[in-house]
């Protein structure tokens, strides 16, 4: 899989921007604050419908916006595929593939395998086991479906008991 075009509307710092990417390799580079981390939650967003440092939705959008957009462009089986992220503020947040809405975003989940590991992570190595099979669980929910399902219900189950 490559993503091949990454575009940006109302996105954190970024009030329009297109990223024409390689093939093989991209940098991202400059001074601090002109949005590289920033692109790069916009390629997680494509993957997993969220952003990977800010779990509230509505504070990815652009100060002083409505509305934001994340689109990619990605080759994949040597076929083109799209998806878009869309976020308006008081509504549902919208997951497209090729022009059409996921039900349940775990129908998503995997499509884009991707891992993303910042400096905050250290936990995985601090931290106890629960951090380090979250982690895992992530990874491999990414590339067996069913494993994701099972992994839901399982952790539905288990609050359900610890309620009662």
């Amino acid at each position: 899989m490559v993503l091949k075009q990454l575009s940006l509307i109302n996105f954190k710092n970024f009030d329009s921007k297109k990223f024409e990417l390689d093939r093989k390799i991209n940098c991202f580079v400059g001074n601090n604050g002109i949005g590289k981390t920033n692109a790069l939650d916009a390629v997680y967003h494509l993957a997993f419908g969220k952003s990977y440092f800010n779990p509230i939705a509505s504070q990815n959008i652009r100060h002083g916006e409505d509305f934001m957009v994340v689109d990619g462009v990605f080759e994949k089986h040597e076929k083109e595929e799209k998806v878009v992220v869309s976020i308006k503020k008081g509504q549902k947040k919208v997951i497209k593939r090729n022009g059409k809405i996921y039900d349940k975003l775990s129908e998503h989940i995997g499509f884009i395998p991707l891992v993303i590991i910042s400096p905050a992570d250290r936990d995985l190595i601090i931290e106890g086991s629960e951090t380090r099979r979250k982690f895992i669980d992530g990874v491999i929910s990414q590339s067996k479906a069913t494993y994701l399902h099972q992994l839901i219900s399982y952790n539905k189950l288990l609050s359900q008991r610890n309620s009662l």
